[in-house]
């Protein structure tokens, strides 16, 4: 966590009140740097590193300040629709300059597909759903894409790309946990109970993902247990009472 952090601050040196208080937002978040803790679950280097955090900065952008301008509530409403949207296009920008330090250019590629693809169903998800979804519940199923994509990522930049589609799985489980969390947070009585057993399904499926992880891993590599631990991680995190930003 304080290398991802000081990734972040070491790129983003614009100190506009705005950009700060969308990284503010970031930083307080249980898990504000989850894509960057999958990037990193199979090793710690550069590479995997910058290819999370610019995920995690995509995060903030598109899922934290772009499409949260319409609720009226929390930073977004703070800031006032053209802060908010020149902080979230700042915030994609640097995200690609942290992107493009990673010189797999298949993994590139991927990368930047899953953003735009996510982008689009970001659009989609403000028409009315033929399935009757309302659209926080879209929106929370947009970043399994991000999170995906960071931990199938970081498998391959690794050097590991045997283990890249399990990586996947646990990354699009972890997000799940966490979305499902917050769908909790936004509901009320049996609604929220229903969320309750899908977020305990989640976490048994994440807890599934990293033992068949893990039980592809080399015991000589010294990574038995990471998966493991960064799913007690995320538990206790979600835990945890919201952070209030100062």
């Amino acid at each position: 966590m304080p290398r991802i952090r000081a990734q972040v601050q070491e790129t983003l040196t614009c100190q506009a009140e705005t950009v700060q208080l969308a990284l503010e937002m970031h930083f307080a978040q249980r898990l504000g740097a989850l894509r960057g803790l999958l990037a990193c679950c199979l090793g710690e280097g550069q590479a995997a590193l910058d290819v999370g955090v610019a995920l995690d900065l995509v995060h903030v952008s598109l899922q934290r300040l772009h499409v949260r301008l319409e609720d009226g509530t929390g930073v977004p409403a703070m800031m006032g629709t053209g802060a908010c949207v020149l902080a979230g296009d700042y915030l994609t920008s640097a995200a690609f300059k942290v992107l493009i330090r990673c010189r797999d250019l298949p993994v590139l590629d991927r990368v930047a597909r899953t953003i735009t693809h996510t982008c689009e169903q970001d659009n989609r998800a403000l028409e009315s759903d033929p399935r009757g979804r309302s659209r926080l519940r879209r929106r929370a199923a947009l970043d399994l894409a991000l999170a995906g994509v960071a931990a199938e990522a970081g498998a391959i930049l690794s050097g590991h790309p045997e283990l890249a589609r399990p990586a996947r799985r646990l990354g699009l489980r972890l997000q799940a946990v966490h979305a499902l969390t917050a769908l909790v947070e936004h509901s009320e009585a049996a609604e929220a109970e229903g969320y309750r057993a899908r977020v305990r399904r989640a976490l048994g499926g994440a807890r599934r993902a990293a033992g068949q992880l893990e039980g592809r891993l080399n015991p000589a590599l010294g990574l038995a247990g990471r998966a493991g631990d960064l799913v007690n991680f995320v538990e206790q995190a979600l835990r945890q009472p919201k952070p209030a930003l100062s």
